[in-house]
């Protein structure tokens, strides 16, 4: 186990007022702090501006962690399976259910049967609560006893208490019922001497299938992943025809999550039954309190469960004194923590979850991640978490197989902190954004000053929205034509091109450009520039197109106009964010002088005054570089 190591990725090294394309790669990275050495070059030693101007993202040079993502490989459709809790949602808590619970696209509940071991979290009620977002709830069935272990009586009384539940699922006509859990924790909580556990077992899945025979069962529920027990119960049920419907265990004390689910694959070749479904209804990163929905405790256990095809998850109830919280995801009774919003992001995946590979599968305590590829949403993300060299190097490959993505990736990089469960947190940190080109079908997203607790997200959308409109008619008697309707955008990408600037009449001015397209989402709309209208001599030159509707950076300017000599470009388009950079101003005619051959100059992506100020402080920094040796020398 490496140490904790204790960093915030607070400094983005790449602004959204400087970002050119980088190519196949991005670094971002948070100034070191104290006490942590920066090995190689001494980065800090040379002046912000001039580390950006060179395009440069200083980073703390140490190893990274490696985690892979496939974009072309699916997985499965995003189900969220490991998104519910062990009563973590009661009968009238969290009471913001809109708020705090829907955004989570809870999974499935584990909840009591009655409310004798556990006093309150009814799984009837529960059920009825969280119907409407598609929510199911399993019914632990053992809680219907008091003590631990359980007090089991006889099965009279037992048959009696399932007769009970029965009624009332059918009568609330409850249809979100995920399975009835026959007990828990059979392999530490069976005490009873004049009945076997696999006798128990038949007669209770008999009476089920009778009193209630859509419902599916599940079980046995062992404290953990107890090969010989699970062994011993489905041999004895392929025998006397009563498997589980889904077969479940707990994962509880972080260790191979990978080699028990492969090791299940196996036995049930093995018995020649199967394959069920996995149901994990209670898990987290180690048997403690301090790690019950911390980010980078659950983000390996969930990239797992997802990899390797389980059905359903629950975080566990170590926090017995706080039921209703969604599993230690809550602060307080109303306040998010840092790993609720995780959760949230999460539940923010749509479209098919994709291929994730880590440094070191077999361990569910190393960093690990899981990403989804949204084909509807055209976008994907990747979160991510868990113990790490304090550097996280993000490998995303497979753009090609999707139509989603161009040339050049926008890519956000978030961080969700941690402290503890009692810590509200109210929002997450953008740790930076930039356009990255695709280099031979992937990317290289690397993020400096990571910690082993808190969670992280890369989000991609593409660089590019729809097709502008078309040109206004030109104007009668010189009047301008007016600018053509902006394309629509693409939903997650940049806006479309303003439409074209309609012709003017004679000497008329030119048409003003068109819209920007209606936006992506997260302001990274980009409105285009109207194109000066063509003019006799010296026409006006067109106006830069506005923002989109959502906000991001300003559209392109139009070009100067032709004739004698055109005017200035377009100014810059306005809105929420930064405006566009002004156009260039036109070409002058040539030297016929005829008004016709004219021509605006194109607005290169780095304007000529950013290039010679580039080229000016490299010009500096050598100079100095040399003026430092020279007094070495001396």
């Amino acid at each position: 186990m490496r140490d904790k190591i204790t960093r915030s990725p607070s400094i983005t090294a790449v602004t959204p007022n400087f970002s050119p394309a980088i190519v196949g790669s991005v670094r971002f990275a948070a100034r070191p702090r104290a006490g942590i050495r920066s090995q190689g070059r001494r980065w800090r030693s040379l002046p912000r501006a001039v580390v950006l101007a060179l395009g440069l993202t200083p980073a703390v040079a140490h190893s990274a962690t490696l985690l892979t993502v496939d974009l072309s490989t699916t997985v499965r459709p995003v189900g969220h399976v490991a998104s519910g809790s062990l009563y973590g949602l009661l009968e009238t808590q969290p009471a913001d259910l809109n708020g705090l619970v829907a955004p989570l696209h809870p999974n499935v509940f584990n909840n009591p049967a009655a409310d004798v071991q556990q006093p309150i979290g009814d799984a009837i009620v529960v059920a009825g609560r969280v119907a409407p977002f598609g929510a199911r709830v399993s019914i632990r069935l053992a809680d219907w006893f008091p003590s631990w272990p359980y007090a089991f009586t006889n099965m009279t009384d037992w048959f009696n208490k399932l007769g009970q539940t029965v009624s009332r699922r059918k009568s609330a006509n409850l249809t979100n019922i995920y399975a009835y859990e026959i007990w828990n924790e059979p392999d530490g909580t069976w005490k009873s001497t004049s009945l076997a556990f696999n006798d128990f077992w038949q007669q209770t899945y008999a009476q089920l299938r009778q009193l209630d025979p859509t419902i599916k069962i599940t079980g046995p529920s062992t404290s953990y992943y107890n090969q010989s027990f699970i062994q011993s119960l489905l041999s004895y049920c392929k025998t006397n025809n009563c498997l589980p419907d889904i077969v479940g265990w707990h994962e509880l004390s972080g260790g191979n999550v990978t080699g028990d689910i492969q090791a299940y694959r196996s036995l049930e070749k093995q018995l020649g039954i199967g394959p069920l479904p996995i149901t994990i209804n209670e898990y987290s990163g180690a048997a403690d309190l301090t790690v019950e929905g911390q980010p980078g405790a659950s983000a390996s256990l969930i990239a797992k469960f997802e990899r390797l095809g389980v059905d359903s998850a629950c975080i566990s109830f170590w926090d017995v004194s706080h039921p209703g919280r969604l599993g230690s995801l809550l602060a307080t009774n109303t306040d998010t923590n840092g790993g609720w919003w995780f959760y949230k992001w999460y539940g923010d995946m749509a479209g098919n979850m994709v291929s994730t590979t880590p440094a070191t599968p077999s361990n569910s305590a190393d960093l690990d991640g899981f990403a989804n590829l949204d084909g509807t949403g055209k976008s994907a993300s990747i979160l991510f978490g868990g113990v790490n060299d304090g550097a996280v190097q993000v490998v995303i490959k497979g753009f090609s197989a999707s139509a989603i993505f161009g040339s050049t990736v926008h890519v956000v990089v978030e961080h969700t902190p941690f402290v503890n469960r009692t810590t509200v947190v109210k929002a997450t940190d953008v740790v930076s954004t930039a356009d990255v080109a695709v280099a031979n079908d992937q990317i290289t997203v690397s993020v400096a000053s990571t910690n082993n607790s808190d969670g992280y997200r890369i989000s991609l959308t593409p660089v590019g929205g729809g097709a502008g409109g078309s040109s206004g008619a030109a104007g009668a008697n010189g009047a301008a034509g007016k600018g053509g309707a902006a394309g629509s955008g693409q939903p997650t990408g940049s806006g479309g091109a303003g439409g074209a600037a309609g012709g003017n009449g004679t000497g008329g001015l030119s048409g003003s450009g068109g819209g920007a397209g209606t936006g992506g989402r997260s302001g990274t709309g980009t409105g285009g520039g109207g194109t000066a209208g063509m003019s006799g001599t010296g026409g006006h030159a067109g106006t830069g197109g506005s923002l989109s509707s959502a906000g991001g950076a300003g559209g392109l300017p139009g070009s100067g106009g032709s004739g004698v000599a055109g005017q200035v470009g377009g100014s810059g388009g306005v809105g929420a964010e930064t405006g566009g950079t002004n156009g260039e101003g036109g070409a002058s005619s040539t030297p016929s002088g005829d008004g016709s051959s004219g021509c605006s100059c194109a607005m290169s992506e780095v304007s000529p005054w950013a290039t010679g100020l580039n080229l000016a402080i490299a010009v500096g920094l050598l100079a100095a570089l040399r003026s430092r040796r020279g007094r070495r020398a001396r």
